[in-house]
């Protein structure tokens, strides 16, 4: 294990990238809060999944740091946008009674995306709860 993934005590036994530059860090703190424009724009329900997904391709090349977190973000996204199309099935098909549950995971997507950007702006690595892993390293 090489220092610059090292877990940082202040982090929860977290992994840290203590090379990843300040620049990259900004950048991959974007990319998590890129995902909570869908909830935010409520009209345009994939502008989350979008802006993770291009903000990831633009820079992922760059650094494992900046694909790492460009990947967990997105499949994030992608597995808030199935559990999505789930509770909406069960919203048409039981009348309304699953609609609560959509919700939890507005809440979900906004507690994610704030944790996952405040560890890419401490360089920690980060993993979303309740995450399906679609796309593998």
């Amino acid at each position: 294990m090489s220092a610059a993934t090292m877990p940082d005590p202040t982090q929860r036994d977290r992994y840290v990238d203590a090379d990843a530059p300040p620049e990259e860090r900004t950048y991959a703190m974007f990319t998590h809060l890129a995902g909570m424009i869908g909830v935010i724009t409520a009209p345009i329900p994939l502008a989350g999944p979008l802006a993770a997904l291009v903000m990831w391709r633009i820079k992922a090349h760059q650094s494992p740091f900046l694909d790492d977190h460009g990947r967990d973000a997105m499949n994030f996204q992608l597995s808030l946008l199935l559990y999505a199309v789930i509770l909406g099935v069960l919203t048409v098909g039981t009348l309304g009674i699953a609609s609560p549950l959509y919700f939890l995971t507005i809440i979900l997507c906004l507690v994610g995306c704030i944790r996952g950007a405040i560890a890419a702006n401490a360089g920690a690595y980060y993993r979303y709860p309740m995450t399906i892993r679609f796309l593998k390293p």
